[in-house]
């Protein structure tokens, strides 16, 4: 499945034991929205294991991050895990500035 904006483009890959959610582009109050959407309906279908791919995330403000905490705690909540994978530079620049990388799982460089 593909979620499309001006800003962002969400792909979709459910598989069996995990859904993979990349992200292409810009998270920000505008496109927020889409992501939370997204999870929420995931979550609602039953997906216990959420990998976002961050490798293509040209920015990410503090909206884009409450869409992250807010998944990461309700997949917690209901026995489940939420991964980052591969975020770029810019992604994890602000993980980290926000103590962040200590609290979620993050995968790949």
């Amino acid at each position: 499945m593909n979620l499309n904006s001006e800003q962002l483009h969400i792909e979709v890959d459910e598989q069996a034991d995990e859904v993979v959610i990349t992200l292409d582009g810009e998270l920000d109050p505008h496109t927020a929205p889409l992501l939370a959407r997204e999870v929420e309906r995931l979550i609602g279908q039953g997906s216990t294991t959420v990998v976002l791919e961050l490798s293509k995330l040209r920015f990410i403000d503090s909206s884009g991050l409450r869409v992250v905490i807010s998944a990461h705690r309700e997949l917690e909540a209901q026995g489940g895990r939420l991964s980052l994978r591969s975020p770029s530079a810019t992604a994890k620049r602000l993980l980290e500035i926000t103590g962040l990388v200590d609290h979620l799982e993050i995968a790949g460089p």
